[in-house]
């Protein structure tokens, strides 16, 4: 295979270089196909400096924290527990949880609507963090404390109504699982999963990873300035608590590369496909633990990626070339897991253009007649989980976007339009979605499934936060500043400011709405509390720069 040694050439001389210029300590990275693994290599150590205990090379059996991957192998989990006929993906999850209830503004009872399938994909309305055993708030509890937290929390959206990423689903997903087969989910994952497949270097079990000699140790900037090490047990288990090493994960991706072998049904195998569509056009999403996608120059990949506690890692394949990748690294503060990933993908496509799908058609033009748009109804600014922002805004009397680049939108309904998309030629077709109450609220990407929220909606009117809630704050890990946040007021509204960029010079604002004495609801569906307990933001605790 010339264009696999080719590229195994090209990685062996790249990935030591771009490690020692991102000060990574250590990568491993690795390419497989349904037969077996085609190449895979370690390099660098399995941590930096001289602390105990001492550094190792790290080998393709060197086990790293692959953080949010996780929720990929969770969702084969649960798919092995329908198969066992424990657990059924559409029925709704008071089955196998009959005490369980979470807070919702916008329904009655959400829980008795919340199925499995929800959980899995990301659209039950969870908040993505809890309030005990998060990513900001790490400690000594339990995995079951963590889960006895996410009823406190409030649902950002009606059950079902759209996508948005959050580790509660996914781990209350894993419990159930769990549940249902009498086992801890550790024990869950290693007898249905990695036992049969032969993954002696995975596992769901901290204390396992902990005492192991081969395992990398996370590397964080912000940390090492502070002269604070980082917290190493990852709470969140199902959504970001597995360990596993690069041929550990190779061995993962044969199985989906074939099909689920004799371990998982290809019928059920085929579920983790299965994203929600929210229009026809809809060609990409997130299915059942896994993101379905299409990298340039228009290749197909699934594919899941994890970040924090000091690592980064991308793992993904390639359907229709059959050939599947990782990269595993023990820092943050970079991006070579996703850079390395897309370039594989490019090498891999240019030598076999069968792996390039064709571009997603054109969207055909709305139906008519339509009611012609109220463009000041649709200007604003929509912003995305990862922070990315559209911006639109009125012009001549016509919509035009000015960020992320400058285009005119061509309205062809009341709540439709197209600007230009990434194929040559191409358009992108943009559906404004309204809330409950008729406030246009939610800007969705027809073709991805993705959508961004309205920062301010006019309609919701003026509101007003106590003057001792403003000012400055920081989010914290471990003690150790993360993040700045900002609460004022701008124009009659409350509104908070979250960080772009890693800073507050150009912030995303959000609005605020009064929802409930000490509690406000931002424009994203996110909550703020102002309690005894303190201030807190999505279950963020924030706390003044000042404060300790």
């Amino acid at each position: 295979m010339p264009q696999i040694d080719e590229l195994i050439a090209h990685l062996t001389d790249v990935v030591p270089r771009e490690a020692a210029a991102r000060k990574i300590p250590g990568v491993a990275i690795g390419l497989c196909d349904a037969d077996g693994v085609l190449w895979s290599a370690g390099f660098g150590s399995t941590r930096a400096g001289t602390a105990p205990p001492p550094a190792r090379a790290v080998g393709v059996h060197t086990m790293f924290s692959v953080q949010s991957t996780s929720k990929l192998y969770t969702a084969t989990g649960v798919l092995l527990a329908v198969q066992e006929g424990l657990v059924d993906l559409d029925e709704p999850i008071l089955r196998h949880l009959p005490e369980f209830t979470v807070r919702s503004d916008h329904e009655d009872h959400p829980e008795r609507r919340i199925t499995l399938r929800h959980l899995l994909t990301h659209t039950a309305g969870f908040t993505h963090e809890a309030s005990v055993g998060s990513n900001y708030e790490v400690g000594d509890a339990t995995f079951e404390e963590h889960l006895s937290t996410i009823p406190q929390t409030y649902l950002r959206f009606p059950v079902g109504h759209h996508h948005e990423y959050s580790n509660l689903g996914i781990d209350l997903a894993g419990h159930i699982a769990a549940k249902a087969g009498g086992e801890t989910f550790p024990d869950f994952m290693r007898r249905r999963l990695f036992d049969p497949l032969g993954l002696t270097r995975s596992t769901f079990d901290f204390d396992v990873f902990d005492a192991d000699a081969d395992r990398a140790f996370g590397h964080s900037r912000t940390f090492a300035r502070a002269g604070r090490e980082l917290p190493r047990r990852v709470p969140m288990v199902p959504s970001g608590g597995l360990y596993t090493s690069v041929d550990d994960v190779l061995r993962y991706l044969r199985f989906q590369l074939r099909d689920g072998e004799d371990v998982l049904r290809p019928e059920l195998i085929r579920q983790h496909l299965d994203f929600p569509r929210l229009t026809d056009l809809q060609t990409q999403g997130y299915g059942l633990g896994l993101y379905i996608d299409r990298w340039a120059p228009g290749v197909r990949v699934l594919h899941h990626g994890g970040a924090g506690f000091g690592f980064l890692c991308q793992v993904f394949w390639l359907p229709d070339a059959g050939i599947g990748g990782a990269v595993l690294t023990n820092a943050v503060d970079h991006d070579v897991q996703n850079e390395l990933a897309a370039d594989i993908v490019r090498r891999l496509a240019a030598g076999d253009r069968s792996a390039v799908t064709a571009p997603a058609p054109a969207p055909p033009p709305a139906a008519a007649p339509a009611p012609p748009p109220r463009v000041d109804e649709l200007a604003g600014r929509y912003v995305g989980r990862l922070g990315d922002v559209v911006e639109l805004v009125v012009r001549d009397g016509g919509l035009v976007q000015v960020e992320p680049e400058k285009a005119v939108v061509d309205l062809d309904g009341e709540l439709t339009g197209t600007v230009p998309g990434e194929d040559p030629g191409g358009r992108r077709r943009l559906i404004f979605l309204r809330d409950a109450a008729g406030h246009v609220r939610y800007l969705l990407d027809a073709g991805t499934g993705d959508v961004r929220y309205r920062t301010v909606v006019p309609e919701l009117g003026p509101s007003a936060l106590p003057p001792h809630l403003l000012g400055d704050y920081t989010s914290r890990i471990a003690d150790v500043p993360i993040a700045p946040y900002r609460l004022r007021q701008d124009d009659g509204r409350a509104v908070i400011d979250l960080p772009r960029r890693g800073s507050l010079a150009d912030p995303i604002t959000l609005q605020l709405s009064a929802a409930g004495p000490d509690r406000y609801v931002s424009a994203t569906g996110e909550v703020l509390t102002a309690g005894e307990a303190g201030v807190a933001y999505a279950e963020i605790p924030l706390t003044r720069p000042d404060q300790r």
